[in-house]
């Protein structure tokens, strides 16, 4: 008799996280009904604001929606009108005359289709007015034909609708749906327009066609099935798009009282009730009228039914609260049997179950940790990426490579650096795969002999499958001793390798450089030491310094035109001045070349300082016009090098100066934007960033540059500032000086307020004010 309650309490305790979450549920809902009748009034209230409330927010969420679409619409007009070869088609005339029929060409190959990737944009037009012509991503038209084939606005002509387009300036406007007939089909559709050049200049406009479906797919969960309108109105009041026969609603509606809310039914709103809401960026009104009691359905049938289901409501609320314990009670069951059987491996019930959670997610961290430090192991890849560029020359700025070389915790400080590269032999005459494994085994024995002899002043790295380049860092000494001891590492690695490999190795070397930006010259001087080494000479190990001269020909390869185009438009000035020199010395000192040849040389420098020009859609000056009249007819190369180095560094100044105004410009902005708003309290780089269009990671850098400072230092000096100035002046509170200047929560303030000062906000301001403690 006596095993009986003990095999119930058996059951009980097999299912007592039901009845864990059960009893909550049974009290709760018990409370509400005795506490019911009391609060029914203010229940009312609340029910009704919730309704309302959610009406908004379904227009809050038209509203988020549309302002998503319209910048994108924003971005994409900016980015249209600021392209340089757009910009420099707006003064063309004669488009079918010359060169300017591939200019069109070219043009209309630049512009994307934007409605492939954004389903609210159909199509968009460029229309110029210079020119006459208009084209898109598809197709190119002379106006008239374009406004009789393409698009005509029903009930304007050709001559009233071409005044309406360039004979204002529009900014960024958006004019109401209106009837179309686009590709000879009939449309109602929303234009956004963009005139391009200036208020008192109009060169031609941008027109974005939107269709009004999409518009309204917008306000599709309003229910306007029993009567009510539904419109979108910009900030003068014009109906954008709207819903019924009579979208403009009573009389009296142009001016809402605030930017959100709900006007009840009365005679000014024709018994309707009216949602409405403004969006903050574009200005837009988004009103709904509808029938009260579509609004309020919900909370006149709990209002209606309260009293007489208070019995019912008893009986479905415990079903309910049986149902939630169920299934909030399963999950966790179900968790703690897929962490027994994964992790555990076992398949019983643990005693304590959330130490038995908290164990098994802590050996998660420690797995997530542990695959962390696996993906630290992959950094060698980007090291390999990195080392690619620096041969090939494709870095910019020193600038680049620091950021890189810090991210990768690797130190290349040195005075000078030179590129040698090791050729393995391989097997010798073997082929096929026999040779490749003799070339993977002899590199692997060759670079564990370098990072035992290099140590820290030399990196290595694989180019081909016998041969690997060899970074080397003078930390210190003097060239002459770089030298020898670049030397002497080689001798030790052939006595090292003597032996060990089927055939002795070739070593060739560039010049030493006194920048990380001019060892891809050093890595080209050591290829050509080393095609030298194979084709001409069975020396072992050569320098490229050590090669006969040969002066058949000028010096400007491939890799020299690159560096040279990049500096200038960079507005690297110094880098660009220390490459010029360089190339000079090359072909004017070094090698005797004859006139004829100084004379291509002097075109091929000629060249890409016109392939810059073509590049920033600038137009030639007559010096450089002039220039190319006396590169066949000069005596006198040096002086015509001169010119066109100091037309390269012009350039280059050029562009600097204007890089630098628009940094001044953007700096401008970001400390005016924290003046305004560091009181906001999730103002962050984010944020800022993401309102600029610009990257979190370059804006961070480039405020930290012209600044000085970090940008979350700037914005808590200004919090800071701002509190001690309350603090001194003013006896408010310490929670409400903490929402004055910027922040969520008293104590996060003072946690910060006591970082920056030393002192706790109390003790700052009664040591200022002479108060005593």
């Amino acid at each position: 008799m006596t095993r009986y309650p003990f095999k119930h309490l058996r059951r009980l305790r097999q299912h007592r996280w039901f009845f864990r979450f059960i009893i909550p549920y049974c009290f709760f809902m018990l409370l509400t009904l005795l506490l019911g009748y009391l609060l029914y009034d203010r229940t009312y209230e609340v029910v009704e604001n919730e309704v309302t409330s959610a009406n908004l927010q379904l227009l809050d969420q038209v509203r988020d929606t549309l302002d998503r679409r319209i910048s994108e619409i924003d971005s994409i007009a900016f980015q249209i009108m600021n392209d340089p070869q757009i910009t420099g088609f707006q003064r063309i005339d004669k488009p079918f005359e010359g060169a300017n029929t591939y200019r069109v060409l070219e043009t209309q190959q630049r512009l994307y289709s934007y409605n492939v990737s954004n389903n609210f944009i159909v199509d968009y037009f460029l229309f110029f007015k210079n020119s006459g012509l208009v084209l898109s991503p598809k197709t190119t038209y002379e106006m008239p034909r374009f406004y009789n084939q393409m698009l005509r606005y029903d009930g304007t002509d050709y001559d009233a609708w071409r005044e309406e387009l360039f004979d204002r300036y529009y900014n960024r406007e958006f004019q109401p749906v209106r009837q179309v007939t686009y590709q000879g089909k009939p449309r109602t559709m929303m234009t956004y327009m963009q005139s391009m050049g200036y208020p008192n200049r109009v060169n031609g406009a941008i027109a974005i066609l939107v269709d009004n479906r999409q518009l309204l797919s917008s306000l599709q969960g309003v229910d306007l099935s029993q009567g009510g309108w539904a419109s979108i109105r910009d900030r003068e009041g014009r109906v954008i798009s709207s819903i019924s026969h009579d979208a403009t609603g009573p009389e009296g509606m142009a001016e809402l009282p605030a930017r959100r809310g709900i006007l009840k039914p009365s005679e000014a709103t024709d018994g309707m009730m009216i949602s409405y809401t403004t969006s903050a960026d574009t200005g837009w009104s988004y009103v709904v009228a509808q029938p009260p009691h579509v609004v309020l359905e919900k909370v006149l049938y709990i209002k209606k039914i309260t009293f007489g289901l208070v019995g019912l409501f008893l009986f479905v609320g415990l079903l309910l609260a049986g149902w939630l314990a169920y299934r909030n009670s399963r999950p966790l069951l179900g968790i703690i049997k897929t962490l027994n059987e994964r992790v555990s491996g076992q398949a019983q019930r643990p005693g304590d179950v959330y130490g038995f959670i908290h164990q098994a997610v802590s050996g998660l961290i420690d797995n997530n940790r542990q695959l962390e430090s696996e993906m630290e192991k992959q950094a060698p890849l980007v090291w390999d990426t990195f080392f690619e560029r620096l041969l090939k020359g494709e870095f910019v700025t020193l600038q680049q490579i620091n950021t890189l070389l810090s991210h990768q915790r690797v130190d290349l400080r040195g005075t000078s650096y030179a590129i040698g590269i090791i050729r393995l032999r391989g097997g010798g005459r073997e082929a096929g795969e026999e040779r490749l494994r003799h070339l993977d085994l002899e590199r692997v024995l060759v670079k564990e002999a370098l990072r035992d002899l290099l140590g820290d002043e030399g990196y290595d790295h694989d180019i081909a499958e016998d041969r690997i380049a060899l970074l080397l860092v003078n930390r210190g000494s003097i060239a002459e001793s770089f030298q020898s001891r670049i030397a002497s590492l080689i001798e030790r690695l052939h006595e090292r390798m003597e032996g060990v490999l089927s055939e002795r190795i070739s070593v060739a070397l560039g010049s030493t450089y006194g920048s990380l930006m001019e060892v891809s010259s050093s890595y080209e001087e050591a290829r050509q030491a080393l095609f030298h080494t194979e084709m001409h000479s069975s020396r072992k190990v050569i320098w490229f310094e050590e090669l006969p001269y040969e002066s058949s020909g000028y010096y400007f390869p491939g890799e020299i035109e690159v560096r040279l185009m990049n500096y200038t438009k960079a507005g690297e000035r110094d880098e660009l001045a220390r490459l010029l020199e360089g190339i000079r010395e090359e072909n004017f000192i070094r090698r005797h070349l004859p006139l004829s040849m100084q004379q291509l040389f002097l075109c091929e420098v000629a060249g890409c300082l016109v392939k810059i020009h073509d590049q920033l859609q600038a137009e030639q000056p007559e010096a450089v016009r002039t220039l190319f009249q006396q590169l066949t007819s000069t005596t006198d190369p040096h002086v015509l090098y001169k010119a066109l180095a100091e037309r390269f560094a012009e350039l280059c100044h050029t562009l600097d100066q204007r890089k630098k105004s628009r940094n001044y410009e953007l700096v401008d902005i970001m400390v005016e934007s924290l003046n305004k708003r560091y009181k906001e309290p999730d103002l962050n780089l984010d944020k800022l960033a993401d309102e600029l269009g610009m990257s979190k990671v370059y804006l961070s850098q480039f405020f930290k540059e012209q600044t000085g400072a970090n940008f979350s230092d700037y914005l808590v000096q200004l919090r800071m500032r701002r509190a001690k100035e309350l603090l001194v002046g003013t006896s408010q509170p310490i929670n409400r000086i903490a929402e004055l200047a910027g922040y969520y929560s008293s104590n996060t303030f003072c946690r910060a307020f006591k970082r920056e000062t030393g002192l706790s906000a109390t003790a700052y301001r009664n040591l200022e004010t002479g108060n005593q403690v």
